[in-house]
């Protein structure tokens, strides 16, 4: 201590504050142990009946586990995926998405019989992808049978009535990264191929519209509504490939000829006025054994190991603090902060861990809402993945007062997702409240002070 004393003298030119002697005693006393007095606050200058005290806990009961979560809204994005991935754990997820096509220039004429060359679509990549993109995968395509539109909500189970022609069947690696030539024209990375190989019906469908049904968008959506595109399931790797649905580059182009002339063509485009819905499926069955029995067959008790959540639709947490209402009878308690703490599981996370998570209040008929904690803000609240320790930590300390101060208050527990799922399907498996976990269980932090006389 005298070494210490005398260090920071030399720093501050020989003054001598006693401020930081107690500020230093003080963290000496706050972290020395646990779920035990830390210190006073005051110690040195305080009368003896005046201390206020402080504690430190991290032995409160938090339980998690985890489910199946129904969908997530998926109309209205800028990325859209479309792909097929097989996880070891979490088994197997599939994404395709229903589109709209609008007219780029209204009251085309086709001109006198005109013969189709080709039908080709053309998605240009955006490059959040998901997974291992050297995985063949293989896209199917289908007509629309069912109108969607632009002022509508849309969620993620959504089916959308198809033909049963399959215009694609198309097999390719994903390449996110190379530019492509199309008419001539470099632009920027794109998946494109036929839509006219295995079947002319679609080409020729859309060849025979006069003027007047392309007189204007809404005329068009009369007689074309739009196409599914969905990837076939993998067996083993995969990836989820994510595509800009509202990229100039993004179009379907019909290249025909007709009396008059040859190598015409004209395309239809993806604007941001056009519908489309990202669908998401899950087949957990895939899955590993204890994954399947507690999100399948709702074996809560296996949270105590494991817990999960995914992005996609996939799965939700869901994480209850079991003895709230117990604080009401330790006396006039402030919480000072309480910090819940969920460490990873895998020493390195499978595909990338979730950039971020979304934790809200259940209410009592099993919606959601924000914490008041998250009213303060996302860097107060916290949700980011910390790389360093491989975990994720919420500041919840409103609401643990709030059970404190409203002795009538209901605890129906926590929900925990993962945020934009529509542009995250990452997934991330979390270590439960088993205490052989040690400092990486499920746990609150909870720093207090008795305020009671």
């Amino acid at each position: 201590m005298t070494a210490l004393l005398a260090k920071n003298k030399t720093r501050f030119n020989h003054r001598f504050n006693p401020g930081y002697l107690i500020l230093f005693v003080f963290v000496l006393l706050l972290f020395s142990q646990c779920s035990k007095p830390t210190g006073q606050i005051g110690a040195i200058i305080q009368p003896e009946d005046s201390k206020l005290k402080l504690f430190y806990t991290d032995t409160s009961s938090v339980y998690a586990y985890s489910l199946p979560q129904d969908s997530i809204r998926s109309d209205h994005l800028v990325t859209n995926m479309v792909g097929s991935i097989n996880d070891p754990v979490f088994g197997a997820t599939n994404a395709g998405f229903y589109i709209q096509f609008l007219l780029s220039v209204p009251n085309h004429d086709f001109g006198e019989n005109p013969t189709l060359d080709s039908l080709v679509l053309q998605l240009t990549y955006n490059g959040l992808d998901y997974g291992d993109t050297n995985t063949m995968q293989t896209l199917h395509v289908y007509e629309m049978n069912d109108s969607i539109s632009n002022d509508s909500l849309y969620y993620s189970n959504k089916v959308v009535s198809v033909f049963s022609t399959d215009y694609a069947d198309f097999s390719f690696v994903p390449n996110p990264v190379d530019s492509i030539v199309v008419d001539g024209d470099t632009i920027a990375p794109a998946l494109r191929f036929s839509l006219s190989d295995r079947s002319t019906v679609l080409g020729e469908k859309l060849l025979s519209l006069s003027a007047d049904d392309m007189a204007d968008n809404e005329t068009f959506l009369r007689f074309f509504n739009g196409l599914y595109i969905v990837a076939e399931p993998v067996y083993s790797n995969g990836s989820l490939i994510s595509f800009d649905l509202t990229s100039i580059t993004t179009n379907l182009t019909i290249y025909y000829g007709n009396n008059d002339q040859d190598s015409l063509r004209y395309k239809y485009s993806t604007t941001s006025a056009a519908a489309r819905i990202n669908r998401f499926t899950h087949n957990f069955l895939s899955g590993d054994h204890l994954f399947k029995q507690q999100v399948i067959n709702g074996d809560t008790a296996l949270g105590k190991e494991r817990f999960y959540v995914q992005g996609a639709g996939g799965v939700k947490g869901f994480i209850k603090i079991s003895d709230m209402k117990s604080w009401r009878n330790m006396g006039v308690i402030a919480i000072n902060e309480a910090k819940l703490v969920l460490s990873g599981a895998e020493e390195k996370p499978f595909n990338g861990a979730p950039p971020k998570l979304l934790l809200y209040e259940i209410r009592e008929d099993g919606s959601n809402q924000f914490l008041p904690d998250h009213e303060i803000g996302e860097d107060y609240f916290g949700g980011t993945y910390i790389a360093s320790s491989n975990s994720y930590e919420f500041r919840i300390t409103q609401y643990v007062q709030s059970f404190i101060d409203d002795t009538t208050k209901n605890n129906y527990g926590l929900s925990l997702y993962v945020s934009k799922p529509w542009y995250y399907p990452n997934r991330f498996i979390f270590n439960g409240n088993d205490t052989t976990f040690k400092e990486r269980r499920l746990k609150l932090n909870i720093l207090y002070t008795n305020l009671s006389p």
